[in-house]
């Protein structure tokens, strides 16, 4: 039986040891992990490398886009649609403290109304995307 498992006992607990093909089964699982982990994270600053220039080029073509007057293009890899929608700034914590030491002596709906209510500059924002047309893989017969 003792063949079968290989024990040591230190103060009264009995630990297992692995066998020369276990553990050999175990180096191999951990480098194979660490090299996974080493490309993972190497693809991982690529794909920011990549995103970084696709912004840039991204803003470059709202540009012209937006100059042009151009609001769809079609490509052979799908549609890229550049859309402006105005929206109101949006509050910043400051501002609200700001009221909030300013106007004290005021209720709690009249200063809920002065913080949100409040008109507040409209700014426009502009995006870009794009639009890959879904293949139906049914057959209507």
């Amino acid at each position: 039986m003792s063949d079968l498992i290989e024990t040591e006992s230190i103060d009264d607990y009995e630990l297992e040891v692995p066998t020369d093909e276990e553990l050999f089964d175990f180096k191999n699982m951990v480098a194979e992990w660490t090299k996974m982990d080493d490309q993972i994270r190497k693809l991982n600053i690529a794909v920011r490398e990549r995103r970084v220039l696709q912004k840039s080029l991204g803003e470059k073509i709202q540009s012209f886009m937006k100059t042009y007057s151009y609001d769809t293009l079609n490509t052979k890899q799908g549609k890229i649609h550049h859309s402006v929608r105005k929206t109101k700034q949006p509050i910043k914590i400051n501002d609200i403290k700001e009221v909030l030491k300013e106007k004290a002596h005021l209720t709690g709906e009249e200063l809920l109304k002065e913080i949100f209510e409040k008109e507040r500059p409209i700014i426009e924002k502009t995006s870009i995307r794009r639009v890959i047309p879904k293949v139906s893989m049914n057959l209507d017969i």
